[in-house]
């Protein structure tokens, strides 16, 4: 079992592509996905694939679709010569079906585990395992998750949450990268980060790291500015203590700048007690 939706969609069963190709059974199967080994009730698949609006025959077009993509599955394998039962894989249960799978099939939760790793080695200052670790797990991305399937209420959060993890995962490796004094390299992606993301401060504040430790302290200066204006021209907010400290560092040519040991890769102690 190989399930992928950190991009487009595909399921695949004992290395044959099951991924349906009619809409609404594509985006019940990536419900039963993000729910795996969980029951989906029918009340959350009529949410999902209508919104607030289904149609009176909701409940028997939900079962018409588990049967197509029941014999969907069938008819895929039996080409290769392979019996397969998918009312083991697609289990009916009281109120609605569970997707029974095993975690590690799922690429999203591959992610989340190595994401997760990769943070606890940055919280043990293991950054050369941590960057090896969350670049491990951004690899796995292809595109954005889901990205061709139709999103309903609960999918959509899904990928939100899905989305603010791989943020995450991209800050805290940026981090180890600069703990690791590899500010020439991460340049180029900090600045497209940075440009991408314009109200995020830590990314925001890695690149001014990375631009003054490359010798660039004008251009640094000049990402706090353009943060500063973005922040109160859009939202109406100054940029919080932490980046002020940090600007005034660079203004000074604070030499703790230059150290690779700081906790967050930019907010050094003696800033931040300033």
């Amino acid at each position: 079992m190989d399930v992928r939706t950190l991009g487009p969609f595909e399921f695949h069963v004992e290395g044959v592509d099951v991924t349906p190709g009619a809409p609404k059974v594509r985006q019940m199967l990536a419900l039963f996905t993000v729910r795996s080994n969980q029951i989906v009730l029918l009340r959350d698949l009529t949410q999902e694939l209508w919104g607030e609006n289904p149609p009176p025959s909701a409940k028997i077009t939900l079962q018409t679709y588990i049967v197509r993509l029941r014999q969907q599955i069938t008819a895929s394998l039996e080409r290769t010569g392979r019996a397969f039962d998918p009312k083991e894989l697609i289990q009916t249960r009281h109120g609605g079906y569970q997707l029974a799978v095993d975690a590690a099939s799922l690429e999203y939760r591959r992610f989340e585990e190595m994401a997760t790793v990769g943070r606890h080695e940055i919280g043990a200052g293991e950054y050369l395992r941590a960057s090896s670790s969350l670049r491990s797990a951004l690899d796995l991305w292809r595109g954005p998750a889901l990205v061709d399937v139709t999103t309903g209420s609960l999918l959509q959060a899904h990928v939100t949450r899905l989305n603010r993890v791989r943020l995450t995962a991209v800050e805290q490796l940026m981090e180890a990268e600069l703990h690791l004094g590899r500010h020439l390299d991460v340049l180029g992606d900090l600045t497209d980060l940075a440009a991408e993301n314009p109200f995020h401060e830590p990314l925001h504040a890695q690149l001014m790291v990375a631009l003054y430790r490359a010798g660039r302290r004008p251009q640094a200066l000049e990402v706090f500015a353009r943060l500063r204006g973005a922040l109160i021209e859009d939202l109406g907010i100054d940029p919080s203590l932490r980046l002020g400290r940090l600007h005034q560092a660079i203004l000074n040519g604070d030499a703790a700048l230059e150290a690779q040991a700081s906790r967050d890769g930019y907010s050094l102690d003696g800033i931040a007690a300033a």
